[in-house]
């Protein structure tokens, strides 16, 4: 049975660290997680939660997949 708390774990375990130093994620790393976790998400409710729920995070995907490309912003932090 899934519980709401695995979904705040499932994020914080997709968000990597670039060799800059950024904390950034995809949609889909998130949703990998999510499914370990007994959650399932489609791309369009794992975007719509990192917006809610994640406000430090920024989406810098280059094009208009739905596999975005989430980047923590500067003095941001994961909530």
């Amino acid at each position: 049975m899934p519980r709401r708390y695995e979904i705040d774990i499932a994020f914080s375990a997709a968000v990597m660290k670039n060799p800059k130093g950024y904390l950034w994620l995809r949609s889909d790393d998130f949703i990998r997680e999510l499914r370990a976790r007994n959650w399932h998400f489609t791309q369009a409710e794992a975007n719509k939660w990192i917006e809610r729920y994640q406000p430090d995070f920024v989406d810098k995907t280059p094009d208009l997949s739905e596999n975005r490309y989430w980047i923590l912003r500067n003095m941001g932090r994961i909530h």
